[in-house]
């Protein structure tokens, strides 16, 4: 019985962690991030739930909306991804859990205003950036449009 119930936990907890793995379309893959799951970060304690805890340096991919943080226009290395358009770095910003700060691997064209998706390594941590503090980071390599 005991081994029934132990086997019972680990398949019930692999079914819910292969909710989050999504292959990703066109170029990149990784598991898909909702929004919604990040915003269950205790961003005042800085209590991640396991199932963000399970992301830690796993590839992902999540859509969102880019603040540059650099005022070179040409390329940008570095920027907040937000989830709503209407976040922007404005008075006041969106709360920590809901802002990935993202480091691009390599430079890449700014897109304000549009809609994306960032592909990268995840890491539960607070960034302090200018426009305050920043639950989550990420080590982008690919954004595509989103669609």
């Amino acid at each position: 019985m005991k081994w029934v119930l132990i086997s019972l936990l680990v398949f019930s907890a692999a079914v819910g962690a292969g909710v989050y793995f999504i292959q990703g379309a066109g170029k990149g893959e990784g598991i898909e991030v909702d929004w919604r799951l990040l915003n269950q970060m205790d961003y005042i304690t800085k209590h991640a739930p396991t199932e963000i805890q399970q992301l830690e340096g796993q590839r992902i991919k999540i859509p969102g909306f880019m603040v540059p943080l650099e005022d070179d226009q040409r390329k940008v290395t570095e920027f907040l991804l937000v989830p709503t358009p209407q976040a922007c770095i404005h008075v006041p910003p969106p709360p920590p859990n809901q802002m990935v700060y993202v480091r691009m691997k390599k430079g890449t064209d700014p897109i304000p205003g549009l809609p994306i998706w960032v592909y990268g390594k995840f890491k539960v941590s607070t960034v302090r950036s200018q426009y305050g503090e920043v639950s989550f980071e990420m080590e982008g390599d690919i954004i595509e449009d989103y669609r």
